[in-house]
């Protein structure tokens, strides 16, 4: 695994992973097998890899909690480490590949034991704005959205504080956010110079809400990773 190039994508539900997946995908990083257009909800695809996603939602539950209601803490059993180490052990000899899963933030400490060279990249979005998607999708209250949202992004932000990998807030402008996804090329080192035509704010269920007062405390982490942002 030396010679390769692992990305690992983190970010919340509804924030943008999958365009940012996309987009690596249009800059040469294999991804494989995907859930993709067939996802209804998501016209250009999920851009996940079905067996981690089956993975780690059985590995929350298995620590008490789900993809909606993050437990604390991951322990990770022999049937699980069994299929990460199978996935990754798919990839051998494939120079460049990556993968996303939201539920990866709750579960990287995993990964990063056996992947300790991985190059982990985050993508966040407004709080009120993936509140509100999931207020669309998944019929949760807002309130409940944002302490989800609270919940994934401390993560996002303490992982980035300690490793410290690039970090991009999804925007709603297409220019503007196609400008974001090519400085993180560049930091990444990967071929900046496509026409990258995956992100599509168009797609956005719900456009932020950059007025909307926020809790303290998600404020805070809000704030924190505007600080740390590309």
């Amino acid at each position: 695994m030396d010679n390769q190039q692992v990305f690992i994508i983190l970010g919340m539900h509804r924030s943008g992973t999958s365009a940012l997946a996309g987009t690596l995908l249009e800059a040469g990083v294999y991804l494989g097998r995907v859930l993709d257009q067939s996802i209804k909800r998501n016209p250009k695809g999920l851009q996940e890899p079905p067996a981690v996603l089956y993975m780690q939602e059985d590995l929350l539950k298995a620590n008490g909690g789900s993809w909606n209601a993050p437990p604390q803490t991951v322990e990770w059993g022999p049937l699980h480490t069994a299929v990460r180490d199978l996935f990754i052990e798919s990839r051998q000899g494939v120079e460049r590949w990556g993968f996303k899963d939201p539920r990866t933030l709750l579960t990287l400490q995993g990964w990063m034991e056996v992947l300790p060279s991985a190059q982990p990249l985050g993508i966040f979005r407004h709080p009120m704005a993936v509140a509100r998607s999931l207020e669309s999708r998944n019929s949760i209250a807002i309130k409940d959205g944002l302490n989800l949202w609270l919940e994934y992004n401390s993560r996002l932000l303490s992982w980035q504080e300690k490793l410290g990998f690039p970090v991009v807030e999804c925007a709603s402008d297409n220019a503007l956010m196609k400008a974001k996804l090519k400085v993180l090329l560049n930091a990444l080192e990967l071929d900046a110079d496509k026409n990258l035509e995956f992100f599509d704010a168009g797609l956005q269920t719900v456009q932020q809400a950059e007025t909307d007062e926020l809790p303290s405390d998600v404020q805070q982490v809000w704030d924190g990773l505007l600080a740390r942002a590309l």
